[in-house]
C-alpha cells in the first residue's frame, strides 16, 4: 500500500467539491491527473470511494468511512509542519469556512480583508448558506469552521461564542410611523409576517416564544433569503421579526424601520463552530482567532449590533441614516 498525503488531499477536495471538476479547478491541476490520483487511491484500498451521478459524485460508505479520517490525518500533518518550522512561522493553506445569512454581509469583506492583511499565505473560501446548510456543512466537514447561530443546539462541535444578537420587528417606514417605540409579542403576533420556514434557526426561536404566551403567528410569507425578506417589509406587505444585522444596510437607509420587542425579549448566541474530534490547522486556528477578535471590534464600534460575552450593556442598535429629505 503506497497511499501519499496528496491522494488524501485530493481525495478531500472532491468529498468537499462534490464534483471532479470543480475539485480540479480548486486544486489547479488537470481533471485527468485527479482522476488517476483517485483511481490509483481505490486500487491500493481495494474500495470504491465515490458514487457518480448526474449532478458529481458523493461519498460511497468506504469513502464516508475514510473522509473523517483523512481531515483528520491531513490536519494533524498540517499542525507538525507548523510546530516543527517553530512558532513564529506564519500560518498558511487553505481554510474553508461557512457563515450563516443573516450576518454575512456584514461580516464576510472585513474578515476577507484582516486574514489577507495578517495572514497572506491563507487561502480563505467563504460559504453562505442557511443555519442549517450550515451546520450540515461543518459536521460533514465540507467546512473547517462555521459562523452560526445557537451553538448549544450543535452536538460534538466546540465554539466561541461572538456575540449575543436582539429580535426586532421590522416594518416599511410608513407602516411603522404610530408604532411604538417598543413593541410587546402579543402586538407583534398579530401583525402580517413574513419569516423563514420552520428548518430556520430564526423561525424556531420566535415559534417558541409565540408557544410560551399562547399565541399563534400570521406567518404570510415563508422566504429563506434576508434580501427578500427585506424587500417584502420594504413593500409594505408584511412585517419580520430580524435581528438588525440581518438588515443594516435597509435600516441606514430608512427603507425599513425596526422596534424593540418585549415581554419576551427575543435573543440568540452567534458563535464560530468546529467539530471537537477534528483538530484545527494553524490557519484555521488563524482564522478563528481573527473572526472573534473582528467581531468584538465591529460589536464595539457598532458595524455589529449585540451585545459581547461578558459585557453588562444592552445590544447595540443601527444608526439610522443622517441624510434629510428636502
Amino acid at each position: 500500500m503506497n497511499i501519499t498525503l496528496r491522494q488524501l488531499r485530493y481525495f478531500v477536495e472532491i468529498a468537499r467539491s462534490r464534483s471532479f471538476s470543480r475539485a480540479a479547478e480548486h486544486l489547479a491541476i488537470a481533471q485527468p491527473a485527479l482522476s488517476q490520483n483517485i483511481a490509483a487511491l481505490e486500487e491500493d484500498l481495494d474500495v470504491v470511494l465515490f458514487k457518480r451521478h448526474a449532478r458529481g459524485v458523493e461519498l460511497s460508505p468506504a469513502g464516508r468511512l475514510l473522509f473523517d479520517k483523512a481531515v483528520d490525518l491531513l490536519a494533524r500533518t498540517d499542525a507538525l509542519k507548523q510546530q516543527v518550522a517553530g512558532r513564529d512561522a506564519q500560518p498558511s493553506g487553505a481554510v474553508r469556512l461557512s457563515v450563516a445569512g443573516s450576518i454575512a454581509g456584514l461580516l464576510v469583506a472585513p474578515l476577507l480583508r484582516a486574514v489577507a492583511e495578517s495572514f497572506p499565505g491563507i487561502e480563505l473560501a467563504v460559504r453562505e448558506g442557511m443555519s442549517s446548510e450550515v451546520r450540515a456543512q461543518v459536521e460533514s466537514g465540507q467546512a473547517q469552521l462555521a459562523a452560526m447561530p445557537s451553538p448549544s443546539e450543535l452536538q460534538g462541535m466546540q465554539s466561541h461564542v461572538l456575540f449575543e444578537e436582539r429580535f426586532m420587528i421590522f416594518g416599511a417606514a410608513v407602516a411603522m410611523r404610530r408604532k411604538p417605540a417598543q413593541m410587546t409579542f402579543d402586538q407583534v403576533a398579530a401583525l402580517p409576517l413574513a419569516e423563514p420556514d420552520g428548518a430556520h434557526d430564526l423561525r424556531k426561536i420566535i415559534e417558541r416564544a409565540a408557544s410560551a404566551v399562547g399565541k399563534r403567528l400570521d406567518v404570510r410569507y415563508e422566504l429563506n433569503s434576508p434580501a427578500m425578506l427585506i424587500g417584502v417589509v420594504r413593500e409594505g406587505l408584511a412585517f419580520s421579526i430580524m435581528p438588525a444585522s440581518a438588515c443594516h444596510d435597509a435600516v441606514l437607509s430608512n427603507a425599513i424601520v425596526g422596534r424593540a420587542v418585549t415581554a419576551p425579549t427575543l435573543t440568540r448566541v452567534q458563535a464560530v463552530v468546529w467539530p471537537r474530534d477534528r483538530p484545527l490547522s494553524p490557519a484555521a486556528e488563524a482564522v478563528r482567532d481573527t473572526m472573534v477578535t473582528l467581531v468584538r471590534a465591529m460589536v464595539r464600534d457598532g458595524r455589529l449590533h449585540g451585545t459581547l460575552p461578558g459585557d453588562p450593556a444592552g445590544p447595540s442598535r443601527p444608526k439610522r441614516s443622517s441624510h434629510k429629505k428636502k
